[in-house]
């Protein structure tokens, strides 16, 4: 027994030194910084990597999905096996199979990283997850990585309760639509299933869209304008049956009416030769995103004062006062035409929705008025009635037009004033603008003539003055009317048409005696008709002095010490050009008199000559000094002479 005992004994030691000295455990390094026994392992930091549900415990097979929430899970311990805390862990996973919530995580006092890693799609599939970690103990850096093989498990996904809220809308308003997912029964985890959500008239935004951490995917449903009555909505995701609800839209309402506009906002009456006599009137139907509406009924009337002055609708050819009921074209528009009557009036039509009679339109700014110039109401003028022209060529003035009709209203915006003049060069022709006027240009250029005075004629269209004494704006026998004849340009000025001056006919004329020509107004004689004429040519004529540089200057009048007047003309006895200046001074060596000012300098705009006074300051020598009066023309030539 004791040669057994001894036997025994002499085994059990050389079993304990084959496993690397007494207290080791096999395959585990030996702790402490000192030297391992001779033939032992060095302790190292490890990293294990392992893939855990929600409440921490290993997942089966490693296998992800299926509804259910997984994380993968790093534990870092240093050689001595103690968890190092605020160290970097790096995952990485297969990114066609599995997503990760993070890739980099620090560990905690547990030397503990995890995150989530999430199946991509619902089929099954497999992949490598890795965790990578980087040690630093002493003088030695530790690199440690590990892997851990998984699997994605096929889901059964299934979409129930979709929902509007709310379910009763009108268009071009939204409801909320909301579906609960499951995978597999269970409430998938944030994000994992898209949603798609589709409507039979109207749109989503977004058309997609994931799951939140409840298993519900939500979006906006947003009717349009051509939605009404039952609209249904579905949800669909990749392998699970299509949802749907239906959503209630009431059809759109017509929410504005508007006045477009009219293709002539100033007609001319009815009884009035020429003109535009009809306007259409555009109006508009609008929902309340501001888009035409087709199909409206528009009910159009007419204002009372517009009927008594005889406007009326344009039905098929036929006239009429009554309310027309129009429909809106695909833009929305509806339209009408109206006709002038004999009286000028405001044209005032009103539009209102028959659905919706408070909703209404008013035409504005349509007129009906005379349309044509009449004699009484025309004038021409000129900026400068005065050209420095005698011996310059492209001294110019501009001329000015202005007409209105006999209401002294403005007539229709593009008719034509037509231009001539004895010499130089006028613009032929304007057209009439908003303002009821236009301008020409006149220019000095060839031939002068002879008398230093140009003449230059306006006409138009148009008619005869008269005096409405019962107004109903019509001319009835016994009125007072100035009778015009065949136009002439009265190139002498002298009021009686030559045999040289010549002639513009045209218009209402005959053979009877005319209305005396006095001022602007000329008429060949015995070219009247005696009676009021709605078609003649409306006329004004104005005389420009093509005036020379140089002046002559002369006394027109006693010399007194508180001063002298002096006629200014030029060579041809003429006004200086417009814009000419006239100035004095004292020229006498010593004397007190001095000149204070010189009267209508520059010289009045006029093509007639005018006087100016030099006004001295009443010093006894006023009555001798010498004083020199100046013309200075716009060229800048200077005429002076000495008193």
């Amino acid at each position: 027994m004791r040669i057994l005992r001894f036997l025994a004994g002499l085994g059990l030691t050389a079993a304990l030194l084959a496993c690397g000295g007494g207290g080791g455990n096999a395959g585990t390094p030996l702790s402490g910084a000192g030297s391992a026994a001779a033939g032992a392992t060095a302790a190292a930091p490890t990293l294990t990597l392992s893939l855990v549900d929600a409440a921490g415990a290993a997942l089966s097979s490693n296998a992800i999905g299926g509804g259910a929430v997984a994380y993968a899970k790093a534990v870092l311990l240093d050689a001595a096996g103690a968890p190092v805390a605020n160290k970097l862990v790096t995952f990485a996973a297969d990114a066609a199979v599995a997503t990760l919530a993070q890739t980099s995580v620090l560990t905690n006092t547990s030397g503990v990283a995890s995150t989530q890693i999430s199946a991509v799609g619902l089929s099954g599939n497999a992949g490598t997850l890795t965790a990578s970690a980087t040690v630093v103990s002493g003088t030695t850096t530790s690199t440690l990585s590990q892997t851990v093989d998984f699997q994605t498990t096929a889901s059964n996904v299934s979409l129930a309760a979709l929902s509007a809220q709310p379910s009763s809308i009108n268009a071009l308003q939204t409801s909320a639509v909301s579906v609960q997912a499951t995978v597999n029964g269970v409430t998938p985890s944030g994000g994992s299933i898209s949603v798609t959500f589709a409507a039979s008239c109207g749109t989503f935004s977004p058309a997609s869209a994931s799951t939140n951490n409840l298993g519900v995917a939500t979006s906006t449903y947003q009717s349009t304008a051509a939605c009404s009555g039952p609209v249904t909505v579905t949800a669909s995701a990749s392998g699970a049956t299509t949802v749907q609800t239906n959503i209630q839209v009431a059809a759109i309402q017509a929410a504005n009416l508007v006045f477009v506009g009219a293709s002539a906002p100033l007609m001319v009456l009815s009884s009035t030769s020429g003109g535009v006599k009809q306007s259409t009137l555009t109006y508009q139907v609008l929902d309340s995103a501001g888009a035409g509406m087709s199909g409206q009924d528009v009910v159009m009337s007419l204002s009372s004062t517009a009927k008594s002055a005889g406007v009326t609708f344009s039905v098929g050819g036929a006239s009429s006062a009554a309310d027309q009921t129009v429909s809106t074209d695909a833009a929305g528009k509806a339209q009408v035409v109206v006709s002038a009557g004999t009286v000028p009036t405001p044209v005032v039509v009103t539009a209102s929705l028959k659905s919706n009679s408070t909703v209404t339109a008013a035409s504005n700014n349509v007129t009906v008025t005379t349309g044509r110039a009449a004699q009484n109401k025309v004038s021409l003028s000129s900026d400068k009635f005065a050209i420095e022209g005698w011996s310059i060529d492209g001294a110019q003035a501009t001329l000015t037009m202005r007409v209105a009709d006999r209401q002294s209203n403005p007539i229709p915006v593009g008719s034509v004033v037509n231009f001539v003049a004895s010499h130089g060069l006028v613009t032929g022709s304007c057209s009439i603008d908003a303002d009821s006027l236009c301008t020409v240009t006149y220019r000095s250029q060839g031939t002068r003539p002879s008398n230093g005075r140009g003449v230059v004629m306006a006409y138009m269209e148009g008619e005869e003055a008269f005096v409405d004494l019962n107004s109903n704006n019509i001319w009835d026998s016994g009125e007072t009317f100035t009778d015009l004849g065949v136009l002439f340009r009265d190139d002498n000025e002298d009021g009686t048409a030559q045999v040289t001056e010549p002639t513009y006919p045209g218009g209402s004329t005959g053979a009877t005696a005319c209305t005396a020509n006095t001022g602007v107004v000329k008429s060949v004689a015995g070219t009247c008709d005696g009676t009021w004429s709605s078609a003649i040519r409306v006329r004004q004529q104005v005389t420009i002095a093509w005036s020379s540089s140089t002046a002559n200057i002369t006394s027109a009048g006693a010399r007194t010490v508180g001063g002298f007047s002096v006629s200014v003309t030029d060579i041809n006895g003429n006004a200086m050009a417009t814009d000419t200046t006239v100035a004095g001074a004292v020229v006498t060596s010593g004397a007190k008199c001095a000149v204070l000012s010189v009267s209508n300098s520059p010289v009045n705009n006029s093509p007639n000559a005018g006087q100016h006074f030099v006004r001295l300051n009443g010093e006894a020598d006023c009555a001798t000094s010498l004083v020199d009066v100046t013309v200075t023309s716009p060229s800048g030539t200077k005429s002076v002479t000495s008193f």
